[in-house]
């Protein structure tokens, strides 16, 4: 599913008229049916329309047309309709034989009335700010939701007042309980302010074929895309089919990254786990991580050279390389991953592991001049936001605001990797510019160790032989879908949240995404 900026949606909508014929009147016409389709299939708790008291706020283009459409469906299965006309200041109330002339009084009493506010005032195209009376409109409608917790408010496209290209907001725009986004989702939706203001997500069809989407770039991930990623299970199969993954990650003071890294890559399906550890660590990984398998490096006083070449020795016939979790800052740490890195590029491609680096393994690398030179092709690499600033040598990164994704597409393509860029929307970019966007976030991430859940989650599916960015693409998904899950099945809400109970719902998520709807 593409997501678009504004001049990407109207060059969508004049080719359709252009090409195909798909005039603003046929696209409007698809809009608002689509609207009322999504509207009593997934917002209605009992999908019963009739009785149901629905007011429109109607702004005077396209969106408001939008809305209109949406209103005569909703009418015709038996929901009581009234219309606001916010240009011209007229109410029209189902049943009534003209226009109500006692506006104010009549529009107060229409909002404390209905069950639902649909806000079809302004679409895509509009950045200026509101008009006060606009706003005024709308604080009408914010009120009336604070006073009455069961109103449900709905947008057409966007909230009015939220840029969709940036997701700033005007003062005046409210917080919606669902937005109902025509066509594509709009790129201002994914960044704050404005993600706080969209509620649940519901994607309308207008009919656009599928070919005018063929050019963008940026999508958001859905499990029925993950779903089509996923590696095939055969029957005919063992653990060699599934691959085998190699992982340098823990030390003393950080003992439990390796094992989420490790389980958390077991858990999507790779056939063997290897842990690199040393002789002291050994009982505690042997004793709570009864499936992995082990290669002994010297200990950490140890020459770096020896320390590296244990694990080269072991190398051969690995997929997938996960560097990072855990494994602290030493300068004979770095001088470790920096001779594993050399030998990576000497190998070809057909025989070299894919590459994952989080955590301490980018902190190394933030230490040294030009570090990406250092890296072989299609590495991931995974910072948060501060493991990020660090990379980019003393840049402040967002977790969330619309500057991170412009930073994500230009290193991306400076580094020549494909970068995860975690934070409250993670943003997934390739060198060459592909983008993948995260939607379903989930604030009981903000723990320690879920980061490495999330590396692991990759290296897994480099071992089943997907390709680094899809790879990632799926980790993503399934992250926050694992997450939802613990919150669904332990019954916490937003704290509480364990990196390890991430770890049994991994292969639950990864069997939902046959059923999900988006």
């Amino acid at each position: 599913m593409h997501i678009v900026t504004i001049s990407e949606m109207k060059e969508l909508e004049a080719r359709a008229d252009k090409e195909y014929g798909l005039t603003s009147e046929i696209l409007m016409s698809n809009a608002g049916r689509s609207a009322a389709e999504l509207f009593e299939a997934n917002l209605l708790p009992t999908h019963k329309l009739k009785g149901l008291k629905v007011l429109f706020l109607i702004g005077p283009g396209n969106n408001g047309g939008d809305g209109l459409v949406m209103a005569s469906h909703l009418e015709r299965g038996g929901a009581l309709i009234s219309l606001y006309y916010w240009k011209e200041h007229k109410l029209v109330v189902q049943g009534a034989r003209r226009a109500d002339e006692v506006v104010d009084e009549a529009l107060a009493e229409q909002i404390q009335r209905s069950d639902y506010i649909i806000d079809a005032l302004l679409g895509t195209g509009r950045s200026r700010p509101l008009p006060d009376d606009m706003r005024a409109l709308l604080t009408r409608v914010k009120d009336e939701r604070a006073r009455r917790a069961d109103l449900r408010l709905v947008a057409i496209d966007l909230p009015t007042g939220l840029n969709a290209d940036t997701g700033e907001v005007d003062p005046g725009s409210i917080v919606m309980d669902t937005t109902i986004t025509l066509a594509c989702p709009k790129q201002g939706f994914f960044f704050f302010p404005g993600r706080d203001y969209i509620g649940n997500l519901e994607v309308g069809d207008i009919g656009l074929p599928a070919a005018l989407e063929s050019q963008l770039q940026t999508e958001m991930l859905t499990g029925q895309q993950v779903h089509k990623l996923l590696p095939e299970r055969p029957l005919n199969s063992n653990k060699g089919t599934f691959g085998k993954v190699m992982l340098l990650c823990g030390s003393l003071p950080y003992p439990g990254s390796a094992y989420l890294a490790g389980s958390s890559a077991a858990r999507v399906g790779a056939g063997l786990i290897t842990l690199a550890v040393t002789e002291k660590m050994l009982p505690f990984y042997a004793s709570s991580f009864h499936e992995a398998t082990f290669t002994i490096l010297p200990e950490e006083n140890a020459e770096s050279y020896e320390r590296a070449k244990a694990l080269i020795d072991k190398l051969e016939g690995y997929k997938a390389l996960l560097i990072g979790p855990g494994l602290g800052q030493s300068a004979n740490t770095r001088e470790v991953i920096l001779q594993i890195l050399e030998h990576l590029r000497s190998l070809p491609d057909e025989t070299r592991p894919h590459l994952v680096i989080d955590a301490d393994g980018l902190n190394n690398l933030s230490a040294l001049e030009r570090w990406w030179t250092l890296l072989p092709k299609d590495t991931v690499i995974t910072p948060h936001p501060g493991e990020m600033g660090r990379l980019c040598k003393g840049i402040k990164v967002s977790g969330g605001n619309i500057e991170r994704l412009e930073l994500a597409r230009t290193k991306a393509k400076e580094w020549q990797v494909n970068l995860l860029l975690k934070g409250s929307c993670t943003i997934l970019v390739d060198p060459a510019g592909r983008t993948r966007i995260n939607w379903w976030g989930n604030p009981a991430l903000a723990t320690a160790g879920t980061g490495d859940v999330l590396a692991g989650m990759i290296s897994g599916f480099l071992a089943q032989k997907m390709q680094p960015f899809d790879a990632a693409s799926a980790a993503i998904y399934l992250h926050t879908a694992a997450a939802d899950l613990v919150n669904q099945n332990m019954h916490i809400g937003r704290a509480g949240l364990l990196a390890s109970d991430l770890l049994p719902n991994i292969p639950i998520s990864l069997v939902d995404t046959a059923h999900a709807k988006m």
